[in-house]
């Protein structure tokens, strides 16, 4: 009680503090370089809370939106809300003021909320490559395997695991360094350990990111064998040498652009950190040298920026969720919809291949195929 007191008491005179701290602040030389960075990191973080917040409104605009996958879509854009929502205004106060004024208690609250919200989007990501994999590489075994039942618990075991390797090790100080301390008035830093930063390191990020990019490759070959069937089996029916259908090459060269995009956006954004991070720790390098301060703070926000973009790559680019999106903005209600598929959709986001189930009864394999085929040709591509 006397903890939550305190926080309590602490973000209640923040504005107080802020505007005192202000004033120093001003005097000691806060000029135009400051207020730019301010007012840049806050469009990020009023940018990234409007992205998410759409991913949450659109189910509500289409139904072919309420799949399984999109529930994983819907705990990424969580994370990345809360991230920008309960974590980001208090980086930017700081960053902006040169001081933390919110107390050693909310410090480790603050820490601890960065590195739960942080993990849980990207092992979100993890979990999110492992659907598409199970929905390509195995599509009619796929809503056996990824029913909404295993889906909360998997979304679940996220938030869990999450917030044990946050919330566990930084209350009970297991990151800290023997005799290494701040100024709780003035600063809150994130101090590690080398043997905390190297399994907190491992375990939030480089063992999904190496599962995340096994996932992603057979899915590229996948899909690849998936475009070569689908143009040899319908090459006399459906080609024309003036067709302006994609051939196979086309269509695996944009399957392997987006996974490239994927993959791309999402090392550029984190590996600087972690990969610092590890290194800054077991170096045990002067964490007051304004460089390394410099460096890790613009590395930790080109992290927060992964959070941006999320929805605009797992979401944005699905066209399902292109027509919410266009209903949401006209408000208006869902209609219906054709049932195609594109390969893009379906290697990476939230479309999978027709249950044989729903059809009432199993088909061979070439059956099944060319139903595949059929659907597919009934869409335009991306």
């Amino acid at each position: 009680m006397d903890i939550n007191i305190s926080l309590l008491s602490n973000i209640c005179s923040a504005t107080l503090s802020l505007v005192k701290a202000g004033a120093n602040q001003t005097e000691a030389g806060i000029g135009f370089q400051q207020v730019a960075i301010g007012l840049i990191l806050a469009f990020i973080d009023l940018a990234t809370l409007l992205g998410n917040t759409v991913v949450f409104l659109c189910p509500l605009m289409e139904r072919r939106l309420r799949t399984v996958t999109y529930m994983f879509i819907m705990s990424l854009a969580m994370a990345d809300f809360l991230l920008h929502l309960l974590v980001s205004p208090f980086s930017i106060v700081y960053e902006v003021t040169g001081m933390w004024m919110f107390g050693r208690e909310f410090c480790k609250v603050w820490i601890s909320f960065d590195v739960m919200f942080c993990t849980a989007s990207i092992v979100t990501l993890c979990f999110i490559s492992l659907d598409r994999y199970c929905s390509v590489v195995t599509p009619y075994r796929y809503s056996k395997r990824i029913t909404p039942v295993r889906c909360v618990i998997m979304t679940c075991a996220v938030w869990i695991y999450s917030s044990l390797i946050s919330f566990l090790p930084v209350m009970k100080g297991w990151n800290e360094i023997p005799g290494v301390d701040f100024d709780a008035s003035k600063e809150c830093l994130f101090v590690t350990n080398w043997v905390f930063a190297i399994v907190a390191s491992a375990l939030a990020f480089f063992i999904p990111f190496a599962i995340m990019c096994s996932m992603y490759f057979f899915i590229y070959r996948a899909s690849r064998l998936k475009a070569s069937r689908i143009v040899s089996q319908t090459l006399n029916l459906h080609y024309h040498p003036q067709s302006k259908r994609q051939n196979s090459l086309q269509l695996e060269n944009k399957a392997t652009r987006t996974i490239s995009i994927l993959i791309s956006v999402f090392i550029l954004c984190w590996l600087p950190y972690f990969v610092f991070n590890v290194w800054l720790a077991t170096k045990g390098a002067n964490s007051t040298s304004k460089v390394l301060v410099g460096t890790f703070k613009i590395i930790t926000w080109l992290g927060y920026c992964n959070s941006t973009i999320n929805p605009m790559l797992y979401a944005f680019l699905n066209r399902d969720f292109q027509r919410a999106l266009k209903k949401l903005l006209t408000c208006r209600r869902g209609s219906q919809v054709d049932m195609g598929e594109d390969i893009v959709s379906i290697v990476t986001f939230t479309k999978t291949a027709q249950d044989p189930r729903a059809q009432g009864e199993r088909r061979s394999i070439s059956i099944k195929l060319q139903t595949w085929v059929l659907a597919f040709y009934k869409t335009q591509p991306f």
